[in-house]
C-alpha cells in the first residue's frame, strides 16, 4: 500500500467515524434544539458574511484574551 492509498483509507475511516458520532448527537438533541442551533448558524453565517473584518477583529480579540489568560507572565 502506497501512501497515498494509506491517506486515502485514514480519510474514509475518520469520515465514517464522524458520521457515527453525528448521528449520535444528532439522536441526543430534540429537534426543537437542533431547529434553533440551525436558526443560530444560519444568523451567524449572515452576520460574518455581511461583516467579514469584525468577524476577524472579534476572532483575533477572543485569541488574543485566550492567550492571555493561558500564560500569564510571570511580572503580572
Amino acid at each position: 500500500m502506497d501512501r497515498d492509498q494509506l491517506i486515502a483509507e485514514i480519510k474514509k475511516q475518520l469520515q465514517e467515524e464522524m458520521k457515527q458520532y453525528t448521528q449520535t448527537l444528532k439522536d441526543k438533541v430534540p429537534a426543537e434544539q437542533r431547529e434553533q442551533i440551525k436558526d443560530a448558524k444560519d444568523a451567524l453565517t449572515t452576520q460574518v458574511k455581511e461583516n467579514p473584518w469584525v468577524s476577524v477583529g472579534i476572532a483575533a480579540l477572543a485569541g488574543f484574551v485566550i492567550a492571555r489568560l493561558l500564560y500569564k507572565r510571570k511580572d503580572d
